[in-house]
Parts: C-alpha cells; sequence; structure tokens
C-alpha cells in the first residue's frame, strides 16, 4: 500500500515504499532476462537472412559471369609462368593472387572498382608496400555483399607494412577436395616449375575436383553431379575467439596467409586460406592453433594437391580438423552455402562427412538424397 505523507504545507502526499521499488526493479529485471534471448534470437535471424541473400547475389554474380563468358570465373592465378615485367628471368617468380571475387566485382554492382583494377598488375610487388600498389583503390574497398553480418570485425590492414591490399570478407569459393591454394603439382623447392608434372607452364597450378580452381574454369557442362548437389561457395568467418587485432579474412585475393594470431611454432607461422576452402575438414572444425594438426595433415614438406586425402579419411584423420582449410561461419548449428543452381541452403555441422565431401564435388557421380542434408 502507497504510505500515505504530508509536506511542509500539511498536503497530502503519496508515494511507493522502498519495497516496492525493489519489486518493481525485480519484475522489470525479470522482464529483461526472459526478453533479451527472443531479442537475440531474432537479430541473429535477421543477421542469417542478410548472409543468405548475399550468398545469392554472389551465386547470380557467377552466372551473370557464365552467361557472359560461357563459363565461371577462374578460381585464382596464383603465379604466371614467365613474366617479364614483374618476375624477369624467374619462372614463376611473382604472386597474382587474384580471386573469383575479384573477377565477378562487376555483377556485384562494382563496376568502378573493377574498372579501377588492373589485372596484369600481380597484387604482391614485394618489397613494394601496399600504399603503394596501383590497385589500392580497387582492392582496399569494402564490397558490403561480401561481409556477413554475424562476422566479427577484423582490424585494418597495415598498409605501409603489408605487400598486398585487401579487405575483409565472408565468403570462400568451394575447392572441392584436392589442396590447390597452398600446395602445387611441383616436386621441386619454391614451387619451381617442374616439366615433368601437370599443369607446367601454369606454374604447376591447376586441377580440383570443385567448382573453381586455380589457372584453369569450369563450365555448366562439367557439373555432371547436378548443380543442384554441388557448392558453389559458402561462409569463411572469422573465428569465433578471433581477436580484434587479427586482420583476416580476406576475399579478392586467395593464397594461405600467415597469422600472428595463431601462435604457431616458429611465432607468425599460423597458416590459414582466404577466399577458397576445401571439404575435407568437416564444417566448422576449430582453428589450429598450435600447428600440430597441420603437421600431422601435409607431414612431407613437399606435398601433392591430392595428398592430403590420405590423411582426411573418415572417421579419424588430422586433416579433418584443420579448420583454416574448411568453411566455418558463426552462425549456431551450421554454415550457409550457395548451390550452383543458385538455390542458398543452411548446412548443420553434424552434416555425415562423406555426403558434405560429395556435395563438394562436381563430377564424381556421387548420389545424394534429397534427405540426406
Amino acid at each position: 500500500m502507497n504510505a500515505l505523507r504530508r509536506d511542509q504545507c500539511g498536503r497530502r502526499r503519496f508515494g511507493f515504499t522502498l519495497i516496492e521499488l525493489l519489486v518493481v526493479i525485480a519484475i522489470i529485471a525479470v522482464l529483461i532476462s526472459l526478453l533479451l534471448p527472443a531479442v537475440q534470437s531474432a537479430r541473429e535471424a535477421a543477421r542469417r537472412i542478410q548472409c543468405v541473400n548475399n550468398l545469392k547475389q554472389i551465386a547470380l554474380a557467377c552466372f551473370s559471369y557464365e552467361s557472359a563468358q560461357g563459363s565461371y570465373p577462374m578460381g585464382n592465378e596464383a603465379t604466371r609462368f614467365n613474366d617479364p615485367i614483374y618476375s624477369p628471368g624467374v619462372p614463376c617468380g611473382d604472386q597474382v593472387l587474384y580471386s573469383v571475387f575479384s573477377y565477378i566485382l562487376p555483377y556485384m554492382e562494382q563496376g568502378s572498382s573493377f574498372a579501377s583494377l588492373n589485372f596484369s598488375i600481380p597484387a604482391d610487388l614485394y618489397p613494394a608496400v601496399a600504399a603503394n600498389h596501383p590497385n589500392l583503390t580497387a582492392l582496399y574497398t569494402s564490397v558490403s555483399s561480401y561481409l556477413c553480418p554475424s562476422d566479427t570485425q577484423a582490424a585494418d590492414e597495415q598498409l605501409t607494412v603489408n605487400y598486398t591490399c585487401r579487405k575483409q570478407g565472408s565468403y570462400a569459393a568451394s575447392r572441392g577436395r584436392q589442396e590447390n591454394i597452398a600446395w602445387s603439382w611441383s616436386l621441386l623447392p619454391n614451387q619451381a616449375p617442374d616439366p615433368t608434372q601437370p599443369y607446367y607452364t601454369n606454374c604447376n597450378y591447376g586441377g580440383g575436383d570443385g567448382m573453381f580452381m586455380p589457372q584453369s574454369v569450369v563450365k555448366i557442362a562439367n557439373v555432371t553431379d547436378g548443380t543442384s548437389n554441388t557448392l558453389l561457395f559458402g561462409e569463411q568467418t572469422r573465428f569465433k575467439n578471433e581477436p580484434p587485432s587479427s586482420q583476416f579474412s580476406w576475399v579478392t585475393l586467395c593464397a594461405e596467409w600467415s597469422d600472428a594470431w595463431i601462435p604457431w611454432t616458429p611465432p607468425g607461422f599460423g597458416f590459414r586460406l582466404t577466399a577458397g576452402a576445401f571439404v575435407i575438414p568437416r564444417l566448422n572444425a576449430p582453428a589450429d592453433t598450435t600447428g600440430a594438426i597441420f603437421n600431422a595433415c601435409f607431414p612431407n614438406p613437399i606435398m601433392q594437391p591430392p595428398d592430403w586425402i590420405k590423411n582426411a579419411t573418415p572417421p579419424g584423420g588430422p586433416c579433418i580438423q584443420l579448420g583454416q582449410w574448411g568453411f566455418h561461419g558463426l552462425h549456431p548449428g551450421g554454415v550457409n552455402f550457395a548451390f550452383a543452381d543458385g538455390s542458398v541452403k543452411f548446412l548443420k555441422e553434424s552434416i555425415d562427412i562423406n555426403t558434405y565431401r560429395a556435395l563438394g564435388t562436381r563430377n564424381l557421380g556421387e548420389v545424394i538424397s534429397a534427405d540426406a542434408y
């Protein structure tokens, strides 16, 4: 009951007792605690919808590219066999690095950025720093459709320290099962061209069973597994515990990068991929923070693209846990993927590994039922 009081003029005033105020505050706190999960769930649902829309736009850009060029874009250009301007006398000495996300810029309403991008110039002009790169404007432009709203913010690139210009993104092209970003078909040190190996004139980079490969393209006719059963793009966000000081991930450039946040030995060698991912690691595998999984997955210092499959046989195998090489997202329970037919689906992280890998290949003839994922 409200306490009846009189002020100095003798007028009666009504107020609340301390107990009543505490009860009201407690009720408000309970209501907030009940509503907060619902609000967070609604926000995550909105973020997931935006992420789905981003993937649809990226897939549509690829279809527009295919309609204009007769094939899907190249996954990435790694190096050039003979570049007399930027690596004279050193075959495969340059680092070109441009990814599919660079090639589809004009179909992502980024025509001005694409027009200012000179693909004849390698992305890495070491020892020149990124701030002096001719393609700085194009490569340092943030594309909102390349960012998932659930992703965490990366630190700005240090343009006067790094040698390539790049901007954050949250998605990766599906590269299938054969590792073809970090490793080539060369059997010689330093990735030197080996005329006895495939793709010699492409600096021994090439091949793969996914939708995107280095130095070559895929046509719709090559997707014999069916476009509705073949992954095109998926999420490759930053990891859950990644600090704001980390600068990853990138989309316009595709390569293996060293990341000082991951404390491998020696320091600074915490390798991870950008703009491309494989279906050998399980979905949402955590980051390898020690290098032990990487070393077990690639035990030979000179590897070839298919070799790591030997170390990823279900249900075990160290490569299954190599999160930096796989798809991963920050939505609870799974990852969004765009398929080669333009549809976008949410794959649960509990998906059967063999089904998942079958979805990652374009032409191996696997039969996947509609209820398998």
